[in-house]
């Protein structure tokens, strides 16, 4: 099946691209922003990427799902792509350039194909089933590092996080005083390519959708990282709960999560 990753991992990475160029006409410029929460923001430009996207994908591989973040549910079939046309909106919107196009491609819970794209970074991560991952073309490996006082994390919190208990500040206090940072990009795709690169070691996060963390959890998979639910159990990008890390780390980071929210909630 390497010979069909490739295919979908090339049509996928050409959507991408093509997206990003379009984003950028809009990049820091004027637009039209809309609200779909308090702090949850829609541009013009999530609108025409997700349906440039969503075109190039469904004249490639008609007889596929494609799910994504701004528009309903399209096609039939085991095979799904998870489409997010700008990761990390409100960073665009505020002219900040910490944001990415993700597509990733599905069965169930297994990924077989991921793309992020950071165009205002002119970064492309890219990885597929038994291919590996690449960082604009070079492959990539997620780091060595195996002890916490060493470890780069990342993570972010909820988009209701006004109306929610569950913030993930227990979580923040408790790496921030274990490891040597904590970074917030604003865009689970990036922070999940980076761990699939070396840059970060652990990754953790709740509420996500499946579109934010397809294409980097397939990233992390195929540089070698370890991804699971909260409590170990195998990750599901349809579950909205995430652990990534480079392996070595992955068991302290179980731990540290497990013991911070035992804390918070009893």
């Amino acid at each position: 099946m390497g010979d069909d990753w490739q295919h979908a991992l090339e049509v996928a990475e050409r959507a991408a691209l093509e997206a990003g160029d379009l984003i950028m006409g809009g990049f820091r410029a004027s637009g039209s922003v809309s609200r779909k929460g308090k702090f949850d923001l829609v541009t013009e430009f999530d609108l025409a990427s997700e349906r440039l996207i969503r075109e190039r994908i469904g004249t490639a591989f008609p007889n596929h799902r494609i799910v994504g973040e701004e528009g309903e549910a399209s096609g039939e079939g085991a095979f799904v792509w998870y489409v997010d046309p700008i990761d990390g909106t409100v960073n665009f919107a505020h002219g900040h350039p910490y944001f990415s196009v993700s597509v990733a491609l599905f069965r169930e819970a297994e990924g077989f194909v991921g793309i992020v794209h950071a165009p205002a970074l002119g970064i492309t991560w890219k990885a597929a089933r038994g291919i590996g991952a690449f960082r604009n073309d070079a492959p990539c490996r997620v780091s060595l590092r195996s002890s916490l006082d060493e470890a780069l994390c990342t993570t972010g919190f909820p988009g209701n996080i006004a109306a929610t208990s569950d913030t993930n500040e227990a979580e923040i206090g408790a790496f921030a005083r274990e490891t040597r940072g904590i970074r917030r990009c604003g865009s689970a795709a990036l922070d999940l390519a980076m761990v699939g690169d070396g840059t970060y070691d652990i990754y953790w996060e709740r509420a996500l959708k499946p579109w934010d963390i397809g294409g980097g959890m397939v990233v992390v998979a195929e540089s070698g990282g370890t991804l699971t639910r909260y409590d170990g159990s195998a990750a599901d990008p349809r579950v909205g709960e995430l652990v990534a890390t480079n392996g070595h780390l992955h068991p302290e980071a179980l731990d540290l999560i497990a013991a911070a929210r035992r804390r918070a909630f009893g």
